[in-house]
């Protein structure tokens, strides 16, 4: 039998899975506040402790599991949860100045990259 957690609780604790937006380092030891509530979708204010960049989060946890969460702390998870890497100032430069030159449709800049179309 578990002690009782709160869902905040939880997202913190598992907060270390995560790396900044911002930053890229680890979200452990972030501040967690949600803003509100509805059935299983949760919007939370979440501060990296290390940058103190602030930034909003939409998490949807399946049916039933959000009071499994509140009445026990579950397992540890074997294998921290892949994050991607954060969009870097080089990405996002180039992708102004491709887009600064392009001509055309956003149906054609879509499909411009898709080169498994014949």
């Amino acid at each position: 039998m578990g002690a009782v957690v709160s869902i905040t609780d939880f997202i913190r604790d598992r907060a270390r899975f995560y790396n900044c937006p911002v930053c890229g380092r680890s979200l452990k030891g972030c501040e967690v506040q949600v803003l509100s509530h509805e059935d299983e979708r949760f919007h939370l204010q979440v501060t990296c402790a290390q940058c103190q960049v602030t930034f909003i989060v939409v998490l949807a946890i399946a049916g039933g599991a959000v009071d499994e969460i509140e009445t026990s702390i579950p397992e540890p998870a074997e294998e921290p949860v892949a994050v991607a890497e954060p969009i870097s100032v080089d990405e996002i430069l180039d992708l102004h100045l491709y887009l600064k030159t392009f001509q055309g449709t956003l149906t054609e800049l879509i499909h411009q990259h898709d080169h498994s179309r014949g």
